[in-house]
């Protein structure tokens, strides 16, 4: 993710948006975010639903479905995504150039 040329978006536990535009930033972000569900006793997991990828010379997209579960205790939150990922060919290999998660559609 942190590949992406524009940054990341997100949001904090307050509601107020949060700009990630380094490694660095997002490292501190990710490691601030999973000792929280740590200390709440989260489990986490994932699955993909669903995947389409094309490749045009040096450019590609991919379209991933998934779920994201919480479960902390007895209580489980399932939330469906799509994500869209644009890539672009470099010296060093495939690197993503945009990344965008949202919640799948009903």
């Amino acid at each position: 993710m942190v590949d992406d040329e524009y940054g990341i978006v997100d949001v904090d536990p307050r509601g107020r948006s949060i700009i990630i535009e380094t490694k660095d930033e997002w490292d501190a972000y990710m490691t601030t975010n999973f000792a929280a569900m740590r200390a709440a006793g989260a489990v986490l997991s994932s699955w993909i639903t669903g995947y389409h990828g094309e490749e045009a010379g040096d450019l590609g997209y991919s379209v991933v479905g998934f779920v994201q579960r919480v479960k902390i205790g007895e209580t489980v939150m399932e939330n469906p995504c799509v994500a869209t990922i644009v890539w672009k060919r470099t010296a060093e290999g495939w690197k993503e150039a945009r990344w965008h998660c949202s919640p799948a559609p009903a």
